[in-house]
């Protein structure tokens, strides 16, 4: 299985599409995206819903699993939900410092992405996604010094 920096290249190179180009195409600094594919960094949310919106397969990019392209993939993956996932998880962290790998924050938003897609009301989907996270938190980090039991 490919490595979330190789998968990172790899569309861009199906773009044709040079690594500064690419921080330009979607509004990041100049050197953003060479460390997406140098570093294996995720992608803030609003990148990987533009890269949806060109139908790259979201889930293929964070977990390695299906086609570059949404074609034979999930159909109608809703762009809005999954950047607030993803936002949130990559928002994880104890004080100090540490972070969910690239490979477990692609397994984290896929897992919550199926777990959300299904409840209709946005109220609720929010909620759900508020109590995902915070329990994602503690199963990745321990409860929150201070925290109510």
């Amino acid at each position: 299985m490919t490595r979330l920096k190789d998968r990172l290249r790899q569309v861009r190179e199906h773009l044709g599409e040079t690594q500064k180009s690419m921080s330009a195409r979607f509004s990041l600094g100049v050197n953003t995206w060479q460390g997406y594919e140098r570093l294996g960094k995720l992608p803030k949310g609003e990148t990987l819903a533009q890269l949806l919106e060109l139908d790259i397969s979201v889930d293929w990019l964070l977990t390695g699993h299906g086609n570059m392209h949404l074609t034979g993939n999930r159909r109608g993956l809703d762009a809005a939900l999954l950047g607030h996932i993803i936002d949130g998880v990559l928002a994880l962290h104890v004080p100090d410092g540490l972070r969910p790998m690239p490979s477990e924050q692609g397994q984290l938003i896929s897992r919550i992405y199926d777990r959300l897609v299904a409840i209709p009301d946005e109220r609720e989907r929010r909620g759900a996604l508020r109590y995902a996270l915070e329990q994602t938190r503690e199963d990745l980090f321990g409860p929150v010094p201070g925290a109510a039991p």
